[in-house]
């Protein structure tokens, strides 16, 4: 197979091999300066990987469409319940326009005090312990918490919950579509949002899920009326799953990264004002998602390169993060950078719903850890990556203090 170590060779991105996975950055640089408009012959897709061009594509539901599959290994039919992150305006803003009054900034504002309580709730044990595994004991917590109880998932069920999605997302090397155990947690987690739904309608509390099934939409021909059980389950689920993995990754990149640049950290530990931005220049070095699937709806020319109608598209939003067309000095990470925007939570009318949350959730992760280990070290060599198509971060990071 050809790779990026030799640099005589053809750029090379293979989304399933998890040696690329650990280190894209070089591979991804190749695909912006040599090819940007990729194609990988073996999986049969293109990819986009400048900054200029994933915003573009982002922006462009007429071309690039959500509607047939988000992810590489599914891309090609639509599915026969559309949700919210598979589908193209005016369906998808419809089905957003049921939970978007959810996600404000202003609500999610009135959050803070709970994240707090909570990072101190699963951080305070840890004081005066030497260290601890941030993601599994920290990172992967907190995310799933609060999206859970927000959803009105009870309390014992929550490790539950973060398995099942943990298997669902999870990729062999070198192989597309689910593992058996990942099939096994589609068809329990599937279950388990139905019965739950089933459940709310006969007694509806002051959760999220009751408050989606109370609530009319228009999803065609100008009429108005709530979601079915289908529909709610696939909005529920993608709740449940992008509120919880995304943020765990984004976390894991957290201890990793001012592991590696202790006066970055410093700064933050000394100004905490700088958290806000501290996380945002995260968000832009670190994609937790950093591949986004795309149907080409119509031929379209990119670079020269004829893009066929039906082809598999990746948006690589973390390779735009990187692009120095952009961005000064795009590999140096740096909290005081004046950054005007990243695509790394997605643009256009699938923009991430829940980008407040997950900045929230990310600033208030900071600024309790600095307060408690304003300095630690990670043990390297027992970090572990989760090995995905989509998602991309630690899933294991020991550190020590």
């Amino acid at each position: 197979m050809t790779t990026t170590a030799d640099p005589s060779s053809p750029p090379y991105w293979d989304p399933y091999d998890h040696s690329i996975r650990l280190d894209p950055y070089e591979a991804w640089r190749r695909l912006r300066d040599e090819e940007p408009v990729y194609y990988n012959e073996r999986y049969d897709f293109y990819a986009l990987s400048r900054f200029d061009d994933v915003l573009a594509a982002s922006i462009d539901t007429g071309t690039f469409s959500s509607a047939y599959g988000i992810t590489l290994d599914a891309i090609g039919r639509k599915p026969d319940v559309q949700s919210m992150i598979m589908s193209d305006p005016p369906l998808h803003d419809a089905l957003r326009n049921v939970v978007s009054p959810l996600f404000t900034p202003r609500a999610i504002r009135k959050l803070e005090d709970t994240i707090r309580g909570l990072c101190r709730r699963f951080l305070d044990p840890f004081v005066g312990s030497g260290g601890f595994d941030y993601v599994r004991d920290f990172g992967m917590r907190l995310p799933v918490f609060v999206i859970s109880s927000l959803l009105g998932f009870p309390e014992e069920d929550h490790d539950q919950l973060r398995e099942w999605s943990d298997a669902i997302l999870h990729r062999e090397e070198g192989f597309e579509g689910f593992t058996p155990e990942g099939t096994a947690a589609w068809d329990a987690s599937h279950r388990y949002y139905f019965e739950t739904i089933r459940e709310r309608r006969e007694h509806p509390r002051e959760d999220m899920i009751s408050r989606i099934l109370s609530t009319e939409c228009e999803v065609q021909d100008g009429k108005r009326r709530r979601l079915d059980d289908m529909e709610t389950m696939a909005m529920v689920g993608l709740i449940s799953a992008a509120g919880n993995e995304t943020v765990a990754r984004h976390l894991g990149w957290l201890a990793v990264v001012y592991a590696d640049h202790p006066d970055q950290r410093q700064k933050v530990v000394r100004d905490p004002s700088k958290s806000a931005a501290a996380v945002e220049e995260l968000l832009r070095f670190e994609a937790p998602s950093p591949t986004q699937g795309r149907y080409v709806l119509h031929d379209v020319e990119m670079h020269g390169v004829l893009i066929p109608k039906g082809a598999k598209m990746a948006l690589l939003t973390g390779s735009a993060g990187r692009d120095e067309r952009h961005y000064p000095a795009p590999d140096r990470f740096d909290v005081d950078r004046d950054l005007d925007r990243h695509v790394t939570l997605g643009y256009g009318a699938h923009y991430c719903l829940g980008a407040a949350l997950a900045r929230l959730e990310g600033r208030i992760a900071l600024e309790e850890t600095l307060i408690r280990f304003p300095q630690w070290d990670v043990v390297r060599e027992e970090v572990e990556l989760v090995q995905t198509n989509t998602v991309r971060g630690p899933c294991r990071v020991p550190i020590r203090f």
